[in-house]
């Protein structure tokens, strides 16, 4: 029997049920008072929020000026003006700015909240292909949509400094800014490799791929050779780097993924000299005129001596040449080039990932030379090396590389070891001050006559659990010494030899019994009874400590140590690399030395240099599509490429009927001849335009200035508007641009920084990530799944307030959340509430009612700050159930009341507000404030569970509201940690005790 298909989300269909009177507080006598029902007319969105939106749009409620007292500049990354309208991830950090805004401009704040449309780029285009419509058609429609939308959703954004990518007076500047980077050499064209949609059929920036895929439309990418225009970001790597220093308001996670994709390395680039088969070819000196050779980044140069095989990326230039038609070097040069196909078909994902069979191919008729030692060592080319790191070539140290000895085993070539384990024991270390005894130690495996199980020594002086443990006296070896410690130990004297556990280990700790710092040598030695023959233990060993017989399969369970996990492996056969530091063997001269701190004495001893790299990769700037700012260059025949004159822009995008991509790798523009033909503007000869236009991320690198000076022809944004404003304080956006717009814009700031072109180094002062919004079914909202919630439709049956507070209350603002139907009828219901509430207002309040206003403007205001919506939403909820409970509030109570919920509720707000007599907009007021006299409260402490083990615990009011203390529970940092991604099953609250999430 097949499942039943779960129904798709349609408010038309519920409409019936939850109709707008049965939520308006018409004969409900909960709402009103007695005797006062009909003097309330009904609280009804679809009445009032239209007649507000049109009132602050007409008298410029939210717009603002420059140099207007103190300021806050609140951004959201502005969209990309689709044909499917925004979406409820759109609605939820765009509400979230507006939100903030609002508060900040009831503080006294001249706040800006601006928007504008990103309509350059694939998606804009692709929806104008698939309708058959113009994209200059299409964006202006999706445009006039998403604007109207925003509008119904009562934001308070400053329309006057409204931008559009696609407006020539907008895209006049970007391309203004392009020739900047132009002149100055960091922008540059080349022919190179670049991944290749052959859906969207252009070239993508490596940012654009993910695990393979384009970013846009999911296809698998290819790699394409392509004339391509890029952007040198590769030179501010540093920069980018340093920069996040000054940046402490920003999400630790956020850095780290920056961090990440710049992928600094320390380290050595050393050359391999080459060995041909062909002696005519080793007497070839190069242009240097040193002998053919290969250089090699390695952030390891204390391996150097374990290196028994150079491996060189597919992509390496020397292995193109190679394969080409003009050298005859390789023996197998068809082999190489049949591999070589293979590989093209693999994405950098999967040759770079550690769980994917590595491949590769000997490059026979040559060798290379390892500089330290002088051996001569096999060439492969092979898949796990990416021709964008380093120098596309690495030195194979299979003794301490996974992916090497991944290699080395498949194809059987020579391991070496060089570096001698080395581990501080850190629940013990050395003790400063204290004499240091090295000394030669083993630890003895003692199997029982089955074999199937193994002594372990439990100390009773100290929490100790070990293999028998002891010195190598003078004279003796280390199987006697082991023999002597183990029956002096154990007692067992009937003891064979089994094998010793491979190399030395060498391990630093602090030797508690003897009150002295141990640099012990340790080797593992294996034994098994051949009975159980056994003297009796001495009363000083019997003191000491105890046997137990431990299982073979829990012995990693029971014995401790840094050093212990090597031994374990070695002694079940589990061949490692070791890839840590430790001590220098094997390398002539170094042996001994510690390998953290000899790097630099190898790389001089073979004449190598110490050098920094990244694996951030200079940035794929255009783009073989119609639908994108031109790019404002002419490349004429004579004197080569040439910057459009300055009077000359903005280079219009050409009208055309034809725009669809190519696949060619030529951009549509190249067949439109009046369009691309151009008199030089050097020597007024014939020359063509660049065809090629800029990625949709030229004119997201930038806005943010604009919004800053919006109206100004003369310049991006002047000096005197970015020092009022600079920088952003707030940036609201998803945590999937991190590596793309939010990358690509800090570094466009840091270059226009030290060009003076703008004042400040970092554009954002914070960032606001937010967490997607599930369907109601807790999956990822699609079409297929007939699971996409449209706030349109939402708000046409609830209004635009309740949605706004609903999607505020879902949960906490960075979490992953899912929209619940039944949820919002409650958040409805409460706003009922708020506006039954005109009917309470009377002279005189409660105690406990202004107690409860003065802690919900406390916590309001403090949870905005944080951006814990969801618990100012609870906290108001708190407070209209304690006036239900009186049926009273002052109207100075109320007006305070509804200054704090104005923010998120701003139409029926407005409306209770002109009700009550005020003139003026309520945004025209001002945040209230608490007095701390009425803060005082019981506290109590309850504990936090998850699934039954404590994780944290609360400070909270005595007798808070159930859902209030969940909220806070779930907000906690330390919770949120262990919960994660996981799926919370049910929340149980034992009133004043403690908080149990289910998981």
């Amino acid at each position: 029997m097949k499942p039943k298909k779960k129904a798709e989300y349609d408010p038309k269909k519920i409409e019936d049920k939850w109709p707008q009177e049965k939520l308006s507080n018409k004969n409900n006598k909960e709402s009103f008072s007695k005797g006062k029902q009909k003097k309330l007319v009904a609280y009804n969105p679809v009445k009032i929020e239209k007649k507000w939106q049109s009132e602050w749009l007409t008298k410029k409620t939210f717009e603002v000026k420059n140099n207007n007292g103190k300021k806050k500049m609140v951004l959201v990354e502005f969209p990309f003006p689709s044909g499917a309208g925004l979406h409820m991830g759109h609605m939820r950090p765009f509400i979230a700015g507006d939100v903030t805004t609002k508060y900040f401009k009831l503080k006294g704040f001249n706040a800006m909240y601006p928007i504008g449309w990103d309509a350059f780029g694939l998606p804009a285009e692709n929806y104008a292909i698939k309708n058959k419509v113009h994209p200059s058609v299409s964006t202006k429609q999706n445009i006039a949509n998403a604007k109207k939308q925003l509008l119904s959703w009562g934001t308070g954004y400053d329309w006057s400094r409204e931008i559009n990518t696609t407006d020539p007076e907008y895209y006049k500047w970007t391309q203004k800014l392009f020739l900047e980077f132009y002149k100055t050499g960091l922008a540059y064209e080349k022919f190179g490799e670049v991944n290749w949609c052959p859906k969207d059929k252009t070239g993508l920036a490596n940012e654009e791929v993910i695990d393979g895929k384009c970013e846009r439309c999911g296809t698998t990418v290819e790699k394409k050779n392509l004339r391509q225009w890029y952007m040198k970001i590769t030179d501010y790597a540093e920069k980018l780097l340093e920069g996040l220093n000054d940046l402490p308001e920003w999400p630790h996670a956020v850095k780290v993924q920056q961090e990440n994709w710049i992928g600094k390395s320390e380290g050595a680039e050393i050359n391999f000299e080459l060995r041909f088969k062909n002696e005519e070819d080793n007497k070839r000196r190069g242009p240097d005129g040193k002998p053919a050779h290969i250089p090699v980044f390695t952030t390891r140069a204390d391996t150097l001596f374990g290196v028994t095989y150079l491996v060189l990326a597919p992509e390496h230039l020397w292995v193109t040449l190679a394969t080409d038609d003009n050298h005859d070097v390789l023996e197998n040069k068809n082999e190489v080039k049949k591999y070589l196909e293979q590989v093209k078909a693999k994405t950098d994902i999967e040759r770079s990932a550690l769980d994917k069979e590595k491949t590769g191919v000997e490059l026979k008729g040559v060798k290379a030379i390892n500089p330290a030692n002088g051996e001569v060592i096999p060439m492969f080319v092979a898949d796990y090396v990416l021709g964008g790191y380093g120098t596309g070539a690495i030195m194979a140290v299979p003794a301490h590389d996974e992916r090497d000895f991944e290699f080395a085993k498949k194809y059987n070539l020579p391991i070496k070891e060089v570096i001698a384990p080395h581990f501080t024991d850190w629940t013990n270390p050395p003790q400063p001050g204290k004499k240091v005894i090295r000394r030669k130690t083993i630890h003895a495996i003692i199997e029982n006559v089955e074999g199937d199980k193994v002594i372990g020594i439990k100390w009773k002086k100290y929490n100790w659990q070990t293999f028998v443990i002891g010195g190598v006296e003078e004279g003796e070896d280390v199987i006697e010494g082991a023999k002597r410690e183990a029956m002096e130990e154990t007692g067992y004297i009937d003891l064979e030899f089994v094998k010793i556990l491979g190399d030395e280990i060498h391990s630093e700790y602090f030797a508690t019994h003897k009150d002295v710092n141990r640099y012990a040598d340790v080797t593992g030695v294996v034994f098994r009874m051949r009975s159980e023959s056994r003297n009796e233990l001495s009363e000083e060993e019997s003191d000491k400590h105890e046997i137990l017989w431990i299982e073979k399969n829990k012995i990693r369970d029971f014995y401790k140590g840094a050093e212990v996990h090597v031994l374990i492996d070695r002694y079940f056969g589990i061949e490692k690399p070791f890839i840590g530091h430790g001590e220098i063997k094997n390398s002539d001269k170094f042996d001994g030395l510690k390998s953290e701190v000899i790097k630099t004495k190898i790389v001089e001893s073979v004449g190598g240099k110490i050098v920094t790299k990244y694996k951030l990769r200079d940035w794929v700037f255009s783009r073989q599509r119609y639908w994108g700012e031109p790019i404002p260059l002419i490349h004429c025949p004579k004197c080569g490429i040439v910057p459009v004159a300055d009077k000359d822009l903005p280079v219009k995008l050409p009208e055309v009927k034809n725009y669809e991509p190519t696949g060619t790798g030529e951009s549509p523009l190249a067949a439109i001849d009046k369009w691309v033909n151009v008199k030089c503007p050097k020597c007024k000869g014939k020359a063509k335009r660049e065809t090629n236009t800029m990625p949709q991320w030229a004119g997201s690198s930038w806005y943010w200035l604009r919004y800053m000076d919006a109206k100004n022809k003369k310049e991006v944004s002047s000096l005197k508007a970015q020092k009022y404003w600079s920088p952003v304080d707030l940036y609201f956006g998803g945590m999937e641009h991190t590596t793309l717009h939010l990358l690509y814009s800090r570094f466009w700031n840091l270059f226009l920084y030290d060009r003076k072109l703008v004042t400040v180094k970092e554009p954002y002062k914070k960032r606001v990530p937010h967490g997607i919004i599930l369907g109601p079914d807790g999956e990822k909202m699609s079409k297929s799944r007939g699971n996409v919630v449209n706030p349109d439709d939402v708000i046409k049956i609830y209004g635009a307030d309740t949605t706004r507070l609903y999607m505020m209350f879902l949960g906490p603002h960075g979490a992953q959340v899912a929209w619940n139907d039944k949820g919002i009828v409650g958040t409805r219901r409460f706003l009922e509430r708020v506006w039954a509430m005109q009917d309470f207002v009377s002279k005189k309040e409660a105690d406990d009612v202004t107690a409860a206003l003065h802690k919900t403007i406390k916590k309001v205001g403090e949870d905005i700050e944080t951006f814990s919506f969801n618990t100012a939403v609870s906290s108001m909820m708190i407070f209209v159930n304690t006036v239900y409970e009186s049926k009273s509030v002052t109207k100075k109570s109320y007006e305070s009341f509804l200054t704090l919920l104005s923010v998120f509720a701003p139409h029926m707000t407005e409306e209770i507000w002109r009700n009550l007599g005020n003139k003026q907009t309520i945004f025209k007021g001002k945040w209230p404030t608490f007095k701390e006299s009425y803060l005082k409260s019981e506290k109590v402490t309850v504990v936090v569970q998850v699934n039954g083990k404590i994780k944290a615990e609360l400070s909270i009011d005595r007798d808070i509201d159930d859902e209030a203390a969940k909220t806070l529970a779930l907000e906690n940092p330390k919770v949120v940690e262990f919960v994660g991604q996981s799926e919370i099953k049910r929340v149980i609250v034992v009133k004043n005790r403690l908080i149990n999430i289910v998981i």
